[in-house]
């Protein structure tokens, strides 16, 4: 069976594609994993490796005819690199503003308890 050469183009271009949003998926859960502790980290790095070998699979099983061949590896790999050092920089902080304001709101809630906390005191000494 021979495989013309705009369907091993396409299937390169998917493979970036597939790379890329990976680097993404990536991108989305490194915030939560830098402000958990250890346990979400560990179970957020397991959530995404098994997102990625779905992913990969997938692929192979559509864009592949299930067959995976390395350069299509190879290509995924790239998608990813060039999403982490080109895309990346400038999304992060999109992707953690969400999270920034959830701390700063909580951070002032937690002020403001703290102040009706003490005024309650005086107000209500003896209870």
């Amino acid at each position: 069976m021979e495989t013309s050469l705009s369907d091993q183009a396409l299937a390169l271009l998917l493979a970036l594609g597939l790379g890329a949003g990976l680097g993404l998926l990536y991108d989305l859960l490194r915030p939560p994993r830098w402000r958990g502790g250890r346990v979400l980290a560990a179970a957020l790095d397991l959530l995404f490796g098994l997102a990625a070998g779905a992913a990969v699979f997938l692929y192979a099983m559509s864009a592949g005819s299930g067959r995976l061949g390395l350069w299509e590896l190879t290509a995924a790999l790239l998608g990813f690199l060039f999403y982490l050092h080109v895309l990346s920089p400038a999304l992060l902080p999109l992707l953690e503003l969400p999270y920034r304001v959830m701390e700063n709101t909580m951070g002032w809630c937690k002020k403001i308890g703290k102040k009706l906390a003490v005024s309650a005191k005086k107000f209500f000494p003896n209870v």
